[in-house]
């Protein structure tokens, strides 16, 4: 503990709380697994499904900018997390009770509540995620972030794979019949959700001299955006970077597809790649966050790209030379999965990360909002993905892939260390 960081121990404990439990509540309402498989129950469109997760993204990337601004000139942003979270988080088991209780009788009011739901609660959480990272950066020592995150991704993997269990025995065929398992699963994602505003609760904000600086007027909003990525050429540089490694998005959702596919191997294959998936996401947090705090957080973004280059190329390599051993095949390619897990975990840590370290106390908010908004237009990249697959074929997908990460990759080592000097703290 020093005079600049009084309140370092409780924060990491209270923020560390925050982050696993509400890990644990999406986990519980998961975008690509529980909430697809209840709007299935519902309706036959894999539109609308599609369209949720679109939504959702799309309501918290936009409206990033909005709440940055409001926020720019305020010295505290922890009360407006408390808006946002008191807003957003009770929602899943106001839904989750309402199903209980027979709202499944008309589908059609079930499946529009739930968009209103998923919408909202993503709003509501972007409001909250501009104040947790100002509050991050100050309140923690920027080489402790690295351990802090790190630490905080790989508790949550390990109780995700407890999550999973749950998930698992209440929507198998000894838990309880439809819609009274989709209800359970919705009030456990609000539990943890809460829980995780309980915890940032013990959080004592640090103000910052002279941070409750001048808001831009709402007319010049747009233009100091612009402004922004226009004068301060770092931040431009590690936001084409960023957008160069998303490009890896285009081929996640098909690397499975091509396992069971052309590459012939068996369904249960499936639960490798997923135990994989989640042993890389835990080994990368560990191994980046010790990197981050020796090395810096350009360097875990330069690892991280070098690690998703790897899954393309490992993909390519089995496509052009086919392994007839399928016991092979599966340890072969299994790589891709670890190293999907790895890029997963390697966001906050690295981009997220770099970008508290690089903007100005003053705006930080417009910083982080930015960023969290231009990375939203790499929503689309899945549905492109498709597309080029059905037009091509996986060495079509896979190569462009690789060559969009060979260039984020040599990017990334333009990126010099953003770090300020900090405080030893004990």
């Amino acid at each position: 503990m020093t005079p600049a960081f009084p309140h370092y121990r409780r924060n990491f404990a209270a923020l560390l709380g925050d982050y696993v439990f509400f890990g644990l509540g999406v986990t519980f309402a998961g975008a690509t697994t529980v909430l697809p498989s209840f709007i299935g129950l519902l309706t036959d469109s894999k539109v609308l499904i599609g369209l949720l997760v679109t939504l959702g993204s799309g309501g918290f990337a936009v409206t990033q900018l909005f709440f940055a601004n409001l926020m720019t000139n305020k010295p505290r942003k922890k009360p407006y997390f408390n808006i946002g979270g008191s807003f957003s988080r009770p929602l899943y088991l106001l839904y989750g009770i309402a199903l209980w209780l027979g709202l499944a009788r008309s589908p059609v009011l079930a499946l529009v509540l739930i968009f209103v739901v998923q919408i909202a609660f993503w709003v509501g959480d972007s409001l909250c995620t501009v104040a947790w990272f100002d509050v991050l950066t100050k309140s923690t020592p920027p080489d402790r972030r690295g351990r802090l995150l790190g630490s905080a991704q790989v508790i949550g993997a390990v109780l995700a794979v407890g999550a999973g269990a749950v998930i698992a025995a209440l929507l198998g065929e000894g838990g309880p019949s439809f819609p009274y398992n989709y209800a359970a699963l919705f009030i456990l994602a609000s539990v943890f959700l809460l829980m995780a505003l309980g915890s940032w609760g013990f959080v004592v904000e640090p103000i910052e001299p002279g941070q409750a600086g001048e808001r831009t007027r709402w007319r010049d909003y747009l233009p100091h955006l612009v402004e922004t990525l226009r004068q301060d050429h770092l931040f431009r540089r590690l936001t084409i970077v960023r957008l160069l490694a998303g490009f890896d998005t285009l081929a996640t959702s098909f690397y499975i597809l091509f396992a069971t596919g052309p590459l012939g191997l068996p369904p249960e294959t499936i639960g490798v790649f997923t135990a994989a998936q989640m042993i890389g996401g835990v080994v990368a947090s560990l191994a980046l966050g010790a990197i981050n705090e020796r090395l810096g957080t350009h360097r875990v973004i330069q690892v991280a790209t070098a690690l998703a280059l790897t899954a393309p190329l490992v993909a390519l390599g089995v496509l052009w030379l086919p392994i007839r051993d399928a016991v092979l095949a599966t340890t072969v390619y299994a790589w891709v999965f670890l190293m999907m897990g790895a890029v997963a975990g390697s966001t906050m840590l690295g981009f997220f990360n770099y970008v508290m370290e690089l903007a100005p106390a003053t705006q930080r908010p417009t910083y982080i909002g930015l960023f969290n908004t231009v990375g939203g237009a790499l929503v689309v990249l899945p549905t492109i993905g498709g597309w080029l697959l059905q037009a091509t074929s996986y060495g079509a997908l896979f190569a462009l892939t690789a060559v969009t990460l060979t260039i984020a990759f040599g990017l990334s080592w333009s990126l010099p260390s953003a770090r300020r000097p900090a405080p030893a703290v004990k």
